[in-house]
């Protein structure tokens, strides 16, 4: 069976307020990357690629650097598509990580196409079966905010059911530390409490980092640094027993391959919409297994990222929990699909059926038109 099309569509849903802000700047708009294959017989799959605070660039990218390349190649051939798509676009005169970002989004689609072909969930073609998966608190949610409506906050999620949530920190170890320490101490040890510096932190702050994780029993510390620096990872690693976790800015299998080998990181956090895929986070996370390393993939935030990852994390050994974005305003979670993953008891399953699973309702996009531009602005 043939790709007889593929067809990539930007959408955006701006804010009347500011949302949320952390260490990344205000979030002004929710954006995603829709990519849509339609085979011979008419058979459709769905992906999503990262928005990479240019979402009108990467749908360009996947309409009219990717399309032309693989269009009438074999639906079920993701090995030689991927592989047309890095040697033409990523390694040579190409786009380089945003070419990869594009073709996570098309390794997607192809296997909710592949899974409806072959009528099999995404799961079972990964070699897994349908699992609970533990769910945590994350996306954009818990920002920069002062400690009585960040324990508000908090408390909502533990209302709702979760075991596990992620604090936003970067702004300053010392105010990081009293924001950890009041979830702490108001919700007790039972809460498991990561961290995450969206790369705000400097090599100087890796002993008060390092301090507070450790007083607090942080469940992790979340990209404390820049994607390059490595050796910050690895000075980190030294002062602390915390686990270290990073990737949902490193991209393909050849930068978590140095991540591994120098054994900066204790969690790897591929994001299947920007990494390569599920095919190409499923290598990943093979490979992370060798080196006795656990899986937490990063979430895009919509119902195709949520059931990739949790599609992704339903077939790998060493999957340790599944991101939840629980932002007070997100269409492309709630309503791109009739059937999003829902949480019980404190976890998360696949969808059943072929494919990802879902039921998309790209009606609800019609009202959601592309606006260009970064979602975050600067802090």
């Amino acid at each position: 069976m043939r790709i007889q099309r593929i067809e990539a569509t930007a959408h955006s849903h701006p804010f009347d307020a500011v949302a949320l802000s952390f260490g990344v700047g205000r979030n002004v708009k929710r954006d995603m990357v829709l990519v849509k294959i339609v085979a011979e017989d008419g058979t459709t799959g769905y992906g999503e690629a990262h928005h990479a605070l240019a979402p009108t660039a990467i749908a360009e990218i996947v309409n009219y650097s990717i399309a032309p390349l693989i269009c009438g190649m074999d639906c079920l051939d993701r090995e030689g598509i991927f592989d047309r798509i890095y040697r033409s676009q990523v390694q040579t005169h190409g786009t380089g990580t945003a070419a990869v970002i594009a073709a996570s989004g098309v390794d997607i689609a192809l296997l909710d196409l592949a899974g409806k072909i072959l009528k099999q969930p995404v799961y079972a073609l990964l070699g897994g079966t349908r699992k609970r998966i533990p769910a945590y608190a994350g996306g954009l949610s818990l920002g920069f905010q002062p400690l009585p409506s960040l324990e508000r906050e908090v408390q909502a999620i533990v209302d709702r059911g979760y075991k596990a949530i992620k604090l936003r920190v970067g702004q300053d170890p010392r105010i990081d530390s009293e924001r950890v320490g009041l979830v702490r101490r108001q919700f007790g040890d039972h809460l498991k409490i990561a961290v995450d510096a969206a790369t705000r932190y400097a090599m100087v702050d890796a002993r008060e980092i390092a301090r507070y994780c450790e007083k607090y029993e942080v469940w992790w510390i979340e990209e404390p640094f820049t994607p390059d620096n490595l050796d910050g990872y690895r000075l980190l690693k030294r002062y602390t027993a915390t686990p270290v976790a990073a990737g949902e800015n490193h991209f393909t299998k050849q930068a978590f391959r140095e991540l591994l080998r120098l054994g900066a990181v204790d969690i790897v956090q591929a994001d299947c919409t920007k990494a390569g895929g599920i095919t190409e986070v499923k290598k990943i996370a093979d490979m992370a297994a060798a080196y006795h390393v656990r899986v937490a993939p990063h979430t895009s935030q919509s119902a195709l990222s949520s059931a990739a990852n949790l599609h992704l994390l339903s077939a790998i050994p060493n999957a340790l929990v599944h991101e939840v974005d629980l932002a007070p305003v997100n269409p492309f979670r709630d309503n791109l699909a009739r059937n999003p993953p829902e949480l019980v008891d404190g976890g998360m399953m696949a969808p059943a059926g072929d494919g990802l699973g879902l039921e998309i309702d790209e009606q609800v996009l019609k009202g959601l038109p592309a606006v260009p531009g970064p979602c975050y602005l600067p802090p």
